[in-house]
């Protein structure tokens, strides 16, 4: 449990003042409880964790103590959780590829498409060049927040554009076949839009 305490520690949890009944398991049966729903901030963002189905699951609050699921909050924070179900015990380590959080700006291939001269634009596509399997690269993906996310490519951007200073810089990112999003800079502006991610990264 130890390691859970640094990215637990980062948890902004907000109660809800509604009590609800729910029944949890034991290990020898089920029991009902009386707990309180709450939502989650995880790194400024609303923490929906999910089951392995899909399904929305429940965050509570029961005598005092907050009950989230292991693997949905470990995972939101780029941990790797696993299960042996000989000894019925759950792992969670280190963050998936450990180092690759660490610098956000070397995983990605970024080059300029052959014709992009769109009157004073110029076209660059981001492509990421780490070793994630899919799976893996939305685990590390959901490990920043939407805000590191921008700020990282816009940067991006931002050096491509200070090459060519004539020039707006447009930059599209993508995993394989997938699109993650844009950013855009010219001068001291930029913006960024990663929607498109929000779509299969769940």
């Amino acid at each position: 449990m130890k390691k859970l305490l640094p990215f637990l520690s980062g948890v902004l949890v907000t109660l809800l003042l509604v009590a609800l009944p729910m029944t949890a398991f034991a290990a020898n049966g089920t029991f009902r409880i009386e707990g309180s729903p709450i939502n989650v901030l995880v790194n400024g963002e609303v923490f929906q964790p999910k089951d392995v189905k899909g399904n929305d699951v429940l965050v509570f609050v029961y005598n005092g103590t907050t009950y989230a699921p292991l693997r949905a909050l470990a995972e939101a924070y780029g941990l790797e959780v696993g299960y042996d179900g000989s000894r019925n015990l759950a792992t969670v380590n280190g963050s998936v590829k450990s180092g690759e959080k660490a610098d956000f700006a070397s995983c990605w291939e970024v080059n300029e498409k052959p014709v992009t001269n769109y009157g004073s634009e110029k076209i660059f596509t981001a492509k990421y060049n780490g070793t994630l399997s899919k799976d893996e690269f939305k685990t590390w993906w959901k490990s920043f927040s939407l805000s590191e996310i921008r700020a990282e490519a816009e940067k991006l951007a931002a050096e491509a554009q200070a090459e060519n200073p004539d020039y707006t810089v447009t930059m599209y990112f993508s995993f394989g076949q997938y699109n993650l999003g844009s950013a855009f800079a010219f001068g001291e502006y930029e913006q960024s839009n990663f929607d498109a991610a929000s779509v299969w990264i769940k």
